[in-house]
């Protein structure tokens, strides 16, 4: 293997989403349960937050808000 062959393969390659069954993984019973118990109470928060709170970089909020929550529930779970 050439070293042009090897650095495409440890290259992380963009995800194709054209090629993404958005109905079965959107609409799969398994990806919709696991989403709606670890993401969609939390991400439904901080969306209200930015809604409420109208942050000049809305996205940045977001995630920090989100960055945030992760790490309090990481560490209540260690507890």
């Amino acid at each position: 293997m050439d070293t042009e062959q090897q650095a495409k393969q440890e290259t992380p390659q963009p995800v194709d989403t054209s090629r993404v069954d958005l109905a079965e993984t959107i609409g799969g019973s398994h990806t919709r349960k696991y989403l709606n118990e670890h993401v969609t109470p939390v991400l439904l928060r901080g969306m209200r937050l930015v809604a409420k709170q109208k942050p000049e970089d809305p996205l940045r909020f977001l995630g920090e808000f989100l960055i945030k929550e992760s790490e309090q529930s990481a560490s209540s779970v260690a507890k």
